[in-house]
């Protein structure tokens, strides 16, 4: 099926438990806080399900169903999913970061390869959860991680982290805390493993599966929802875009077996992410967005100079043109991942794992320099601005706003003003450092991304030069003043 927008809101209404602070929220998609967001989602939904083009036949059912769960065997169903995860980010341009299509995207990667789940049973599971999500057009979130406070880097030793408390003939019990759901509060499963590596010895935490939000014993204990506090459209133009995160609670849950696909396998845990296309499907999904982003900010920037005149100055100009050139390396690198599609068992295949982890690298390093000029550009120019669009309802206070912008016209003044802030809320607000901070790890720790490159690096093609070079060179004569010397 294609799900609509008004079915995803109706099916929030599902009895989840959803706390900020010590509240428990009862309707997350009329509150405050997520309400926007789940508008949004939303959206999202109404695209795909209004765009033929978003949609293939699954060979399975016979049925349209959402690009996002096309097992790709060609790099023109890379190209298809990529269209699809390109239309999602235009919604939010690139704002909303892991959108239904980020953590499905990854278990219909675990599909292509169910087998690394070790037991056929586990495999079987994985398959069957991916076809329910698929044939509901699901939004997932994900808890991959344990919380942090192990110096030792034994998921294990984290004394709160979940794990396995008991089994039975009726599944699984699990207890404790798995990080961080971004999207829990929106989402409709929740995928729970591991995205690091484990350890002999961490079996009781070495457990993965598929649960819905609303089970009985799940508890998402949310951030604080900076658009509960948004003031108004104009004044906080992103507040529909913040996705939330959550730290996720199992109060002694119980999970069918039906719902498992590792269980005391460290190696299989991990090996869900890594030994299959999951881990590379999902992150060409944030590598497409951070593209989206990353062109809204440099627009809205050279919108900003246009309006405040500064965009003629040519050192200002060679500032965009850099800006600009990063831009076409990353969508330079998109297109690279799928150019030379990487084959995976039974015809499937994903995108090239060495430019996969390449992009991860430079959009973790990169990406806080990008803002950083942004902010340059913005200089001063939010902190000259009225407190809110509530100066504009005084004919006082809107008198000054437009001599303080040297103009009669309160449209081009007003413009102005929203283009402030608008990249105020991009680079300088709450949500942007959040949403910074996010960039920075949003494919893992930084020493982690960086060791994905090592192990999918070919260094054989490069250190084959090296062998060739030096057997070349082995039996050469020592020639003019060196060879009198000797």
């Amino acid at each position: 099926m294609l799900r609509t927008g008004d079915e995803y809101l109706n099916s929030l209404r599902d009895g989840r438990q959803v706390y900020v602070g010590g509240a428990l929220i009862e309707d997350v998609a009329s509150h405050r806080g997520f309400g926007g967001s789940a508008r949004t989602v939303a959206r999202l939904y109404d695209r795909t399900s209004s765009d033929p083009s978003l949609a293939y036949i699954e060979p399975e059912t016979g049925e349209k169903t959402n690009l996002n769960f096309l097992r790709p065997r060609s790099g023109e169903d890379l190209a298809l999913r990529r269209q699809l995860h390109t239309a999602w980010a235009d919604v939010s341009n690139g704002l909303f970061g892991r959108s239904p299509d980020h953590v499905a995207a990854m278990v219909t990667g675990m599909a292509c390869r169910p087998e690394v789940t070790g037991n056929d049973q586990y495999a079987a599971n994985l398959l069957n959860y991916w076809r329910h999500i698929r044939d509901n057009d699901l939004y997932l979130s994900f808890a991959v991680l344990p919380p942090a406070g192990s110096k030792s880097g034994r998921s294990s030793e984290v004394q709160n982290a979940m794990r396995v408390i008991e089994t039975s003939d009726a599944g699984v019990t699990v207890r404790g805390f798995k990080m961080l759901a971004t999207g829990g509060a929106l989402c409709h499963e929740i995928l729970v493993g591991n995205a690091q590596p484990l350890r002999p010895g961490d079996e009781a935490v070495a457990v993965s599966f598929g649960i819905a939000a609303n089970h009985p014993g799940v508890k998402i204990l949310a951030r604080k929802p900076y658009a509960a506090h948004a003031v108004s459209k104009i004044d906080d133009p992103l507040a529909d875009f913040d996705e939330s995160d959550a730290a996720v609670y199992f109060d002694d849950v119980l999970v069918p077996w039906d719902r498992i696909f590792v269980l005391d396998d460290p190696k299989a845990s991990y090996g869900l992410f890594v030994e299959t296309p999951a881990h590379t499907l999902g992150n060409a999904q944030a590598h497409i967005r951070l593209l989206a982003k990353m062109r809204f900010m440099i627009a809205t920037a050279k919108r900003l100079g246009d309006a405040l005149d500064f965009t003629g100055n040519p050192a200002v100009q060679g500032v965009f043109g850099g800006l600009a050139a990063r831009i076409k390396m990353l969508e330079a690198a998109v297109l690279a991942q799928e150019a030379r599609p990487e084959q995976w068992d039974h015809g499937y295949v994903s995108q090239d794992r060495q430019f996969m982890y390449a992009t991860s690298n430079w959009s973790m390093e990169y990406f806080s320099e990008f803002s950083t000029e942004m902010r340059r550009m913005l200089a001063s120019h939010a902190f000259q601005q009225p407190a809110d669009v509530s100066a504009f309802d005084n004919d006082y206070s809107r008198k000054l706003f437009l001599e303080l912008n040297r103009t009669d016209d309160f449209d081009d003044a007003l413009e102005r003003y929203r283009l402030v802030r608008l990249m105020w809320a991009m680079i300088g607000s709450e949500l942007a450092s959040r949403n910074t901070q996010y960039e920075l790890f949003y494919a893992g720790p930084p020493h982690v991304t960086r060791s994905r490159m090592f192990n999918a690096f070919d260094w054989d093609s490069v250190e084959t030069r090296v062998d060739e070079f030096l057997a070349q060179t082995a039996n050469d004569q020592i020639h003019g003043d060196a060879a009198d010397e000797a």
